[in-house]
């Protein structure tokens, strides 16, 4: 639940952040409408997943609560340094190569999540930046870092 709500939040503030404008042609979004689109999709996903956990909650009321499962040390690592590694990567993502900070983003997320499996972990992380690099940077051309 912190997650989602802490994810909605930097959702609400990137989105906000995003004021670039462009004075060419007044028919085109602009460069802000990229930044905007996936700051709304991360917005709608974390207010959608907190709902879900709130949901969830909720109908688990009735069950006895095992005390100290809910917030031990491993979760509390985890909610805030998937929360400081999302601020941090957003805010180099114009200074360093898209597919670097990526790969660096995702890799770093995926150790905290708990992957320990070497393969798994670069392959995803290195195919995730590749993938999105192809399709934000050639199909959409979106300028990316």
């Amino acid at each position: 639940m912190i997650i989602s709500v802490g994810m909605a939040v930097v959702a609400a503030t990137f989105y906000g952040l995003a004021t670039f404008t462009q004075t060419i042609n007044p028919v085109d979004p602009g460069p802000a409408f990229y930044p905007r689109i996936v700051s709304l999709l991360l917005l709608v996903a974390a207010v959608a997943q907190a709902v879900c956990t709130w949901r969830s909650g909720r109908a688990l009321a009735g069950e006895p609560r095992r005390p100290g499962r809910a917030w031990s040390g491993a979760a509390s690592r985890y909610v805030l340094g998937t929360l400081l590694l999302s601020v941090v990567y957003v805010c180099l993502f114009d200074k360093i190569p898209y597919v670097v900070g990526a790969v660096g983003f995702l890799s770093a997320v995926m150790l905290l999540a708990g992957v320990r499996r070497w393969r798994v972990l670069c392959g995803a992380a290195f195919g995730y930046a590749v993938v999105t690099y192809y399709v934000f940077g050639y199909v959409l051309t979106v300028p990316l870092p």
